[in-house]
């Protein structure tokens, strides 16, 4: 779980950007924002909002009463109630209410308000009315760029995932065997992450086997593992909040000397990550070189790749992106998912491995240690 200090640290950056912006409130509405500056998991199928002024009081409007909270007042509207019937419609007016309670006393000509655009389909149209359009702006582009560096609570929630994803692999790589599913292999990651979490885990993922991961990917089928296929586990569950993103590739019964040969290849661009993911390189020169290695495996004409990586953190795919269209830099303190591929009919499907760095700015740390091995 995240610290409610370091919480507070994420307001008080937030605080001073709206103060060089002169903003007066921002209003947040994406779960996953919402307990970045607050704390608080709330229920993502449920509306929520978090409102910061620029004075520093800070105002939480959910469904439930939190137990622990890095914010000044907590408003709990009615979700569930026996005492008259309830719905969307009801939860969105009562939500409204309360929030436009807390934004009415902005004065005439004070800063401007920001939301988070993409995160108002919850109808908040009377807070929306409420504010004026012309000082309205979109909070969101600030977010993205202020996540990108993990603060340790963060770190620590992304190794608590990778642990689980950890467990699926292990149970997996003893189990794989010609003639299994698909996904009746994504039954078994399943069932050891929940068995090492407790409870359920939110999994999301590419489970490809064969052909099929040549193109993409995708969920399991009922596509059944012939025997030398290689099969992509790539995982990105949330648990508490966060999530890692890593892939491990197994072959169903004995590889190939191919297929051992293109796994050496695709390994050593992991050792040359730690060259590669520097601060201050930019993400484009990253993919560059990772391209430039991997078009070196000559064995395979025309195999095909992918992007090299991308950050993470509440989401599975955050900035910064490795790919050659990006003008991002690498920055201290960012979780990157590194993830080199190759795919060709005559590897009977891809090789693709995945780890999580954490880039220092005296090297890289690798938050999972899973073997790579085929």
């Amino acid at each position: 779980m995240l610290r409610l200090e370091n919480c507070r640290r994420r307001q008080q950056r937030l605080l001073e950007h709206m103060e060089d912006q002169e903003l007066e409130l921002v209003v947040l509405a994406n779960p996953k924002t919402i307990y970045y500056f607050s704390g608080v998991l709330v229920d993502p199928g449920l509306p929520h909002v978090f409102a910061l002024r620029a004075s520093g009081r800070s105002l939480l409007c959910t469904s439930h009463e939190p137990s622990r909270s890095a914010v000044d007042e907590v408003s709990v509207y009615t979700c569930h109630s026996l005492e008259r019937p309830f719905s969307r419609s009801t939860v969105d007016e009562e939500l409204d209410g309360r929030v436009c309670q807390a934004v009415k006393g902005i004065p005439v000509g004070a800063g401007s308000v920001a939301l988070e655009y993409e995160f108002i389909d919850f109808r908040l149209g009377e807070v929306v009315r409420a504010l004026s359009p012309q000082r309205l702006r979109n909070i969101t582009p600030v977010l993205d760029e202020m996540r990108r560096v993990k603060h340790a609570d963060e770190i620590e929630s992304i190794r608590a995932v990778t642990v689980l994803v950890e467990a699926a692999f292990a149970a997996i790589k003893s189990r794989l065997e010609p003639g299994m599913t698909e996904y009746q292999a994504h039954a078994v990651i399943y069932e050891a992450m929940v068995s090492r979490a407790h409870t359920s885990v939110e999994l999301k993922g590419d489970f490809a086997s064969g052909p099929r991961a040549i193109g993409g990917g995708g969920p399991p089928t009922g596509r059944r593992v012939r025997p030398g296929e290689l099969y992509v586990f790539d995982l990105y569950p949330t648990f508490r909040g966060y999530r890692c993103d890593l892939t491990r590739t197994f072959v169903a019964g004995v590889p190939s000397a191919l297929q051992l040969e293109a796994w050496e290849h695709v390994a050593q661009t992991h050792r040359l990550a730690e060259n590669l993911l520097r601060p201050g390189t930019p993400a484009r020169a990253v993919y560059q070189e990772v391209r430039a290695h991997l078009d070196r495996f000559t064995a395979i004409k025309n195999a095909s790749v992918h992007h090299a990586g991308h950050g993470l953190g509440l989401e599975a795919w955050e900035s910064p992106w490795l790919v050659p269209g990006s003008d991002q830099v690498i920055q201290e303190g960012e979780v990157i998912a590194f993830e080199p591929g190759l795919y060709a009919e005559e590897l009977h499907g891809g090789i693709r491995l995945e780890r999580n760095y954490v880039v220092g700015q005296d090297g890289l740390t690798a938050l999972d240690t899973f073997p790579l091995e085929l």
